[in-house]
This record gives C-alpha cells, sequence and structure tokens, in this order.
C-alpha cells in the first residue's frame, strides 16, 4: 500500500509539479525558531503575519544538521511563531547522469503561497551602499536589476513561447533593512550559518505580502563577470526570485533548472529558465 506523502509526491509529478520533501531528504532537519532567526538574521514576525524563509547554501559549505549536510531549505515561521520545515536539498546528490535536460524536464514546486493581480508590479529598492567594497556598486546593481528581468521575461535557451503576468518596477535606492515594512529590498548584509543567500516572504493566509532579499556580503566573493570563481551575482539572484515567484527548491534529478537547490562558484546556468521553471511561473502567475 502506498503512504498518503507518496501518493501525493506521485500525482504531482504526473501534474509537472513536484513537493520539494518528496524529492529531497525523506528526513526533514528540525531547527527551533531561535536558530531560523540566527540562520536568517530576522526578527521575527509580526502578529497575523508569517514568515518564510528560503536559504541557500553554497556547495563549498553546506549547512550541517544532526550530521547530514543540507545546500537548501525551506522553513515557515507561522503567525503563532510555530515553525514548519517545508523542504530541504541534500548536499550530495545522485549521479549527474541521471540530471533531465532543461527543455525536457517539466518540474517545478509551489510553495502555497502567491501573488495577486493588484500586486503587479512588485516595487523593489536596492541598498547600494551594502555593495561588498571590492565589488562595482554600478555592475553590481546592474546585475541584480538584470536578474530581475529573467522571470517576468521569461527568459529561457528553450524553443517555449510561455508568458507570465509578473512585473517588478525598481525604485531606486533604500537604506532599509530586511524586516516587515511595506518595502521589498535587496541587500548584501551578514547572515548565519554559512548561508549564501536568503529570501524573506512575508504572508498573510496564502497572499504574499511582502519580500525581501539579502546577499551574504562578508563570506564569500562575489563577481559580476560572465567568468571568474566568485559566486555570481546574478545567478544567485535570479534562483532566489524564483522563490518570490513561490516556488521552492528542487533536488536531484533537476540539476538544469533555475530552482535547483545547489549553487557552486562560476555557475551561470540560473540566469534562464528551464521547463518547469517556466511552467511554474505561469501556473503562478496573478
Amino acid at each position: 500500500m502506498l503512504v498518503p506523502a507518496l501518493v501525493a509526491g506521485l500525482v504531482a509529478s504526473a501534474l509537472g509539479t513536484s513537493p520539494a520533501s518528496s524529492e529531497l531528504d525523506p528526513t526533514l532537519p528540525s531547527l527551533t525558531l531561535d536558530q531560523l532567526l540566527a540562520i536568517a538574521h530576522v526578527d521575527a514576525p509580526p502578529d497575523g503575519i508569517g514568515l518564510e524563509i528560503h536559504a541557500d547554501f553554497p556547495t563549498e559549505n553546506p549547512l550541517t544538521i544532526g550530521g547530514l549536510e543540507f545546500t537548501a531549505l525551506t522553513a515557515v515561521i507561522n503567525p503563532d511563531h510555530s515553525v514548519d520545515m517545508q523542504s530541504a536539498v541534500p548536499a550530495r546528490g545522485t549521479d549527474s547522469g541521471d540530471a533531465v535536460g532543461e527543455c525536457t524536464d517539466p518540474t517545478f514546486a509551489p510553495t502555497g503561497r502567491s501573488w495577486r493581480a493588484e500586486d503587479m508590479p512588485v516595487e523593489w529598492r536596492f541598498d547600494v551602499r551594502s555593495t561588498p567594497p571590492a565589488k562595482s556598486k554600478f555592475f553590481t546593481r546592474r546585475s541584480i536589476r538584470l536578474a530581475h528581468t529573467v522571470w517576468p521575461h521569461a527568459v529561457t535557451r528553450c524553443k517555449d513561447s510561455t508568458t507570465t503576468s509578473f512585473d517588478y518596477l525598481y525604485k531606486g535606492e533604500t537604506r532599509r533593512r530586511v524586516k516587515y515594512d511595506q518595502t521589498n529590498i535587496v541587500e548584501f548584509g551578514p547572515l548565519g550559518s554559512g548561508a549564501l543567500a536568503i529570501n524573506y516572504t512575508w504572508f498573510s493566509g496564502t497572499r504574499i505580502m511582502e519580500t525581501d532579499l539579502r546577499l551574504n556580503r562578508g563570506d564569500y566573493r562575489w563577481t559580476n563577470r560572465r567568468e571568474g570563481s566568485g559566486y555570481q551575482v546574478r545567478n544567485v539572484t535570479a534562483h532566489e526570485l524564483g522563490h518570490q515567484v513561490g516556488l521552492d527548491d528542487l533536488g536531484d534529478p533537476h540539476s538544469a533548472l533555475t530552482m535547483f537547490g545547489r549553487i557552486s562558484r562560476g555557475e551561470l546556468k540560473k540566469t534562464t529558465l528551464g521547463s518547469g521553471d517556466l511552467r511554474g511561473a505561469q501556473r503562478l502567475s496573478p
């Protein structure tokens, strides 16, 4: 007999979607509220508001919990401040020979929260002052702005005519930090446990109310170039913005997709969307 969770996973796969926990490690890690807030460097959400945290860790420095290593995790802080672990991507994957092609893999994993039509365009600001000292403020801002075109414009190498109704509007610089304040921001700043980047989605019910994005300022080398040994700003940002769209991380064998939950130095493949990414964005379009 199939257990209910397995049945749900099989049904979702047949529909081209996939709950992250069915494809990732079956034993989700456990984190307390305080541990989660320490990783995210953020305050607990206010009364009546939930917070969905998507934390991505580099393949070179995965998060270790209970002897297991993970490169991505999604956790939800409910309005009552209880914590639900939603998904986690094991650091050690399957044989790369089992990977599905970028343009033939239909898989996506919705988080259960989404935008409404009246929320478009999503206005956002960038804390330019937070740019790491060795990086050009101009080119870093340019990389982040280009990343914001990937999902609305359905940027892809595949022969796909998918369109979405997502839209972003850059509103300039800010000095605000990550918190629930009705302002969507992108910044570089401190993150705990070696996280590379974290996307914060504040929600009420199933409606997204605000999203912020923080890239780790001090622990890793960033680059705006197409070649190099650092973490490419546009690549990482495009993946994190997929979480803002309402999509969760994917595990093996979906390494060709933007929402694959492992990020490596010098990687650029997340700057274009695969079939599953496109289908997910279209399904979630407000």
